[in-house]
This record gives C-alpha cells, structure tokens and sequence, in this order.
C-alpha cells in the first residue's frame, strides 16, 4: 500500500480500480510566531481527510473536503482573535505516466487540481483556485526511495484582483527503519508571485508505521526555514484501504 501522505511529496502511484483508500490527518497543528506582521498565530485542524477513489488501472479520483478548523491569533497591540469552521474543499485527479506497477526504477504521474471555496469567511479567500503537479519517485538501491515533485498553481492574490503563479517543489528521501516502520526526511520550497510575493521553506520529518496491509499509522513535524513558512507544525494521521 502506498499513500500520498506523510510527506508533502506525493506519490506517483494511482489506487487499483475499485478500491477507495482514505488518508487524513487526525491532527495537525501549526505555529506561527516568526513573521514581519507580529501576529502570533496558531491553528489546529481537525480530521483532514484526502479520500482517493480508483477509477482506472492509471487513473484515480480524490476528494479533499473541508476539515474543522480552529484558529487563535495574537496581535502585536494586545488584540486575540479565535476562529473556527470550516475549510475549502479540494476535487483531484492522478494518471501514472508510467512505473505503476512499481517493478521499474521510476514512476511519474500527473496530479491536476481544482480548489473550491467553500470555508468559513475567515479561513478562506473565497476563490475558486486550481493547478497541476507532477510526482516522481525513484529506488536508489539498498531500500532507500527518492520522491521528488513540482506543482504550478493559480492563486487569487491578496488585492483580489487577479491571480498569480505560484511554483512550489519538494525532494523526499525515505528508508525502513524496522519490519514495518518507514522514516523520511523531506525539504520543501514554494515561491509565491505577486503583490503578496513570499519564499515557504520547511525542511520535514516523519514516521510511518504498517499496521496491517490496508492501515497505517504515521506522525511527523514540519519546521519552518522562511518567515512566511508556519514556524512549527506536528501531525498524527493515518492512511486505510477498502
């Protein structure tokens, strides 16, 4: 069983036809102190679920609906603000290249994705927002696995008056750590265009443990390189085949 999650880096490999696969966050927390506003922000999100349904022997569908959201922010004057609701929903696809058997060296696919706004006011920017990625992995030999993809997405900037490109790339490196324990270390960059142009950068760490053939568990945190990366973010998920 492979799955899109822990890591930011998705995987090339599309869900055989007939089977529905549901991989979701239990919970995930982010912290963001560090920035240029001086808004202190924190976040936990609640059951985010990526449910991938096969279609195809090379093709998938997924849906990522809203998730609860619940948002704490501290201003610089003193102000707090709590939020909650909530988030947008997400409607995907994934076509294999190549490689989905899994027998060769590598494996390429195409994950094209479409935003729509349906959160809480507060939580979204009410845009339909939408893109493309392209996931690749590669056996190195030993057991040792590289994941690497690039994603181009079309984003409403913050004026509201437009959308602009925004590049985003990630490389994942992963190896057994036991009979049924993975570990990875990640490094993730997104640079974002327009009048709110900003460089994410967050370098990732995570743990996956095979329970059974059709579930697993899986942990991780992800550390804030840039200003406008959230600061800190650990998560407790899972991923279960039907």
């Amino acid at each position: 069983m492979t799955a899109d999650r822990p890591d930011k880096t998705e995987v090339p490999y599309t869900i055989d036809p007939g089977y529905i696969q549901i991989e979701a966050d239990i919970v995930s927390h982010n912290r963001d102190f560090y920035n240029d506003d001086g808004t202190r922000r924190r976040e936990t999100v609640y059951m985010a679920p990526n449910i991938r349904i096969g279609v195809w022997d090379d093709t998938e569908l997924s849906i990522i609906p809203p998730a609860y959201t619940v948002m704490a922010l501290s201003e610089r004057g003193g102000g707090h603000t709590r939020i909650h609701g909530w988030s947008d929903m997400t409607v995907r696809a994934k076509v294999n290249l190549w490689g989905n058997d899994g027998e060769g060296a590598t494996a390429l696919g195409l994950i094209p994705f479409v935003k729509l706004p349906v959160a809480a006011q507060a939580l979204g920017n009410g845009a339909v927002e939408g893109g493309v990625g392209l996931p690749f992995s590669m056996k190195l030999g030993g057991e040792w696995e590289m994941g690497a993809q690039a994603t181009l997405a079309l984003n409403r900037n913050a004026i509201g008056n437009g959308y602009d490109p925004d590049l985003a790339f990630s490389a994942t490196l992963s190896h057994p750590l036991g009979a049924s324990l993975d570990g990875y270390v990640e490094l993730f960059g997104e640079r974002q265009t327009g009048p709110d142009a900003a460089t994410v950068a967050t370098l990732d760490f995570g743990l996956t443990y095979q329970v059974t053939a059709t579930f697993s568990l899986d942990c991780g945190v992800n550390i804030g390189l840039t200003k406008a990366a959230d600061d800190l973010n650990p998560f407790v998920g899972f991923t279960i085949r039907f």
